[in-house]
């Protein structure tokens, strides 16, 4: 009889001791990433007070355009900045002030894309613009006049 009138002591602990052991787990930080993915911020994080302009440059081919100058022009203070692409065309100017108006134009030898701006009141934090060099239409002759 003694060992019915354990039984349930013993399944009771059981039971205590699972459920402590799911809840560590549920608490333990280890195993969560280290990394906020889409819109997960935590509570207490503050937005950033700067932004990214990246984008791509392609050929009048849509292949990646290796050795394109892409140029920001601060509009307030009228500073260019430079960006020559590599390879796989890419560009990005980081740390760049929210509140600033930028214009941006890509360029190869004689070819040169049109501007694009990044307005101030544009509120996202990474801003992508792609750019496509291709060579200027050809005006058709002028007719002559007899």
């Amino acid at each position: 009889m003694k060992h019915v009138k354990q039984f349930p002591i013993l399944l009771a602990l059981a039971a205590l001791a699972m459920s402590a052991s799911v809840y560590a787990q549920q608490t333990d930080n280890s195993n969560k990433p280290s990394v906020v993915v889409g819109n997960d911020l935590p509570k207490n994080a503050k937005p950033g007070t700067t932004r990214t302009i990246q984008g791509l440059v392609k050929d009048a081919s849509d292949n990646p355009a290796k050795g394109a100058i892409v140029q920001l022009k601060n509009l307030r203070n009228a500073k260019v900045i430079d960006f020559i692409t590599k390879d796989d065309g890419k560009f990005a100017f980081r740390d760049l002030s929210l509140d600033i108006e930028y214009e941006l134009l890509a360029k190869r030898g004689e070819i040169t894309t049109p501007v694009k701006k990044a307005s101030p009141y544009d509120s996202r934090h990474i801003i992508t613009l792609n750019f496509k060099l291709e060579p200027p239409e050809k005006e058709p002759p002028a007719e002559k006049k007899p």
